[in-house]
């Protein structure tokens, strides 16, 4: 009796899953459709108003998590059913609970990794923003496309992560991001640190070799909160080609102004001698 009623429960319960399921793909089908055309659905619910998804990521999303959440349904089940079958195998039912964890473990492995790739491009990207550099070298060792190397070298750039530059870069890759548009393409180099800076021009990027980067110097007093840093940033820079009175599109202030503003003198000292 006991038995009947909890596989009553369990089946409920794997009902109530797949419903659940099956509504955020059904959802997400009717995302595809206000998106495709522009509708602005939404569901009213006593008298409350939620937006359908009014994107193709959020409609993915959408049917992604219905589609998990059913197949853990149907997963639960199947290992609930042989657990039951197992029953005076104690031996028996511990192997069924060892591997459902162990495939649980596999897959969510997988889905980790696809949610990575989803967000940074390639896994040589994500090990790139503040991973152990032996994850880089091991991706690198793989072959990466050039498109792999330049998501790379963004994410690199984003987290300031000068060690994974310097093998990036000994590994093939550049600063041109040639795999994007014209028009979304930035010198990686903008408001970085001295040390990322460095790294980049001790393996010969030069100005040339950065796209719309004709204001780093700009970009490096702006953003800079150290005098001596900064100075030392900015020396290098000129040194290696780059304009010291290049300013932004944005702010027509010029390197000095910003400097004095912030009265550091060893810059402006670096901006004079590049000046001469």
């Amino acid at each position: 009796m006991a038995e009947t009623k909890k596989a009553s429960e369990g089946g409920i319960v794997g009902l109530l899953g797949i419903l659940i399921g099956g509504g955020c793909v059904l959802v997400a089908l009717v995302g595809v459709l206000n998106t495709a055309l522009d509708l602005k659905l939404a569901l009213s619910v006593y008298g409350t108003s939620t937006p359908l998804p009014s994107s193709y990521e959020e409609c993915a999303g959408v049917a992604a998590a219905g589609v998990l959440l059913i197949g853990l349904t149907a997963f639960g089940g199947l290992v609930r059913r042989k657990f039951t079958e197992a029953k005076g195998k104690p031996l028996l039912r511990v192997g069924i609970l060892l591997g459902a964890l162990a495939l649980l473990v596999v897959v969510g492995r997988g889905l980790q990794i696809v949610a990575l790739k989803s967000t940074y491009g390639s896994m040589l990207a994500y090990y790139a923003t503040d991973g152990d550099l032996e994850d880089v070298k091991a991706e690198l060792a793989k072959g990466p496309d050039r498109s792999a190397l330049d998501r790379a070298v963004g994410r690199a750039a984003q987290y300031d992560n000068a060690p994974a530059l310097a093998l990036l870069l000994e590994a093939g890759a550049d600063m041109r991001d040639s795999t994007r548009p014209e028009a979304h393409r930035r010198c990686p180099l903008l408001g970085r640190s001295y040390e990322f800076v460095k790294t980049a021009l001790d393996r010969g990027i030069k100005p040339d070799a950065c796209p719309r980067g004709e204001a780093a110097v700009w970009e490096a007093v702006r953003h800079g909160k150290n005098d001596e840093e900064v100075a030392k940033t900015v020396s290098l820079l000129i040194g290696a080609g780059w304009s010291a009175s290049a300013v932004s599109a944005s702010d027509r202030r010029s390197a000095k102004d910003i400097a004095a503003q912030k009265k550091w003198q060893k810059t402006l000292a670096a901006l004079d001698g590049g000046a001469k």
